[in-house]
């Protein structure tokens, strides 16, 4: 006979070992997560860790100042260390997105989130190393930061084990079992767990596993490229994380004197279907982001590229996550087509699913808001205050 589970979580990033932890604190039972290649080994092992609250819609920015909370107070609210470094956040628009900037900044700080509208010499006050080209508005948020993925999904992983959640590492979903009552177990490459729920937190693997069930997931898989860039012994102290929403890239600094640079529109990237590969980035991606270093930061002088690696988006139709029960299939759960901002959100995504999951609501947010179904429904998520150019 299979083995019995009351949850089986299917992928061991920084959302499912988030899901497995919220779930195990709250009582769910047992509580079993299968995780082939291991922890953060995929999608959350590559990602740049930055954690903002800077959101175009208003119940983003919330669960963003929600996840940031959590991630200062790691320790006391989960439990061992993300490494959460507060270097501040600066997002540079352009002069058609003056009036947007102005009107997300009001919006958050209604929502209590530290921020401001920087005029240029207050910009130079912060960074003075910045070239101010083309710059229309900025906005500042001096409590943001970064936080370390590996270090992260790990604490994750180690509070499900203290609440006692089973981890198998090396286990991998194979097909997940249905009947017309809905999910009835799992296939493992090791054997079969026998369940009433499961929550798909796999990426875009996730797409593979549950169209047997006749879901088909509008997923888009996009390779992400990120460089490693030495920055100059005469560069000076470290720099905050800067989104340069006007030259379409991102700089994030390291303790270790390297900058990660990668960029911002999230289809911004090559299709790429491949879940498992981790291709070399181009060498044209490299020359892009290392010019765009120089020019925002010309005391740089000519950036030199240490390293690269890459990773995958899982991007949705309108770059929300898919989030909650699937309609079609009950106990069927999803936590995928994250697009990019999933492990910034995973402390807020987990509690909301494991809320749903238990109880049938979510209490702090309204998970409904990312039904898996809202694309059949025509019900895309709408920024309230969006900007001119491709951005999360």
């Amino acid at each position: 006979m299979a083995e019995t589970a009351d949850v089986v979580v299917i992928g061991g990033g920084s959302t499912g070992t988030s899901i497995a932890w919220q779930l195990a604190n709250m009582g769910a039972g047992k509580v079993v997560l299968v995780e082939r290649r291991g922890l953060a080994a995929q999608a959350t092992g590559v990602t740049a860790g930055i954690v903002r609250t800077h959101y175009t819609h208003e119940t983003l920015a919330r669960m963003a100042l929600r996840a940031r909370q959590i991630f200062e107070n790691f320790d006391d609210e989960v439990g061992g260390d993300a490494g959460f470094r507060q270097t501040g956040f600066l997002a540079l628009l352009g002069p058609n997105d003056v009036d947007t900037v102005a009107a997300n900044v009001t919006m958050h700080r209604s929502l209590g989130i530290d921020t401001f509208i920087l005029s240029p010499d207050e910009i130079r006050e912060i960074e003075p190393r910045l070239a101010l080209f083309d710059i229309g508005a900025a906005a500042w948020e001096p409590e943001s930061g970064y936080a370390d993925p590996v270090r992260t999904t790990l604490s994750f992983a180690n509070a499900a084990r203290r609440h006692g959640a089973d981890l198998r590492i090396g286990v991998g979903a194979e097909r997940l079992v249905a009947d017309e009552s809905g999910i009835t177990g799992v296939e493992t490459n090791v054997g079969s767990l026998s369940t009433r729920s499961v929550i798909v937190a796999n990426g875009f693997s996730s797409r593979g596993l549950v169209a047997p069930l006749g879901i088909e997931l509008p997923l888009t898989p996009i390779r992400h490229a990120v460089a490693f860039m030495q920055r100059a012994a005469h560069f000076g102290k470290s720099h905050p994380i800067i989104s340069d929403r006007v030259l379409g890239s991102y700089y994030r600094p390291r303790e270790d004197g390297h900058t990660m640079v990668g960029k911002t529109a999230p289809h911004d990237g090559d299709e790429d279907p491949d879940a498992d590969a981790w291709p070399a980035p181009r060498p044209e991606f490299l020359q892009t982001v290392a010019e765009r270093y120089r020019r925002r930061f010309p005391n740089q002088g000519a950036p030199v590229v240490n390293s690269a690696t890459s990773g995958l988006y899982d991007c949705s139709p309108d770059l929300q996550p898919l989030l909650g029960a699937v309609p079609d299939v009950p106990g069927l759960h999803l936590a995928a087509g994250l697009s990019g901002h999933g492990f910034k959100l995973s402390p807020v995504f987990s509690q909301m699913l494991a809320e749903q999951l238990l109880t049938g609501h979510s209490t702090q947010f309204d998970i409904t808001l990312f039904s898996p179904a809202r694309f059949i429904q025509e019900q895309r998520i709408v920024p309230q205050h969006a900007y001119s150019v491709s951005t999360l």
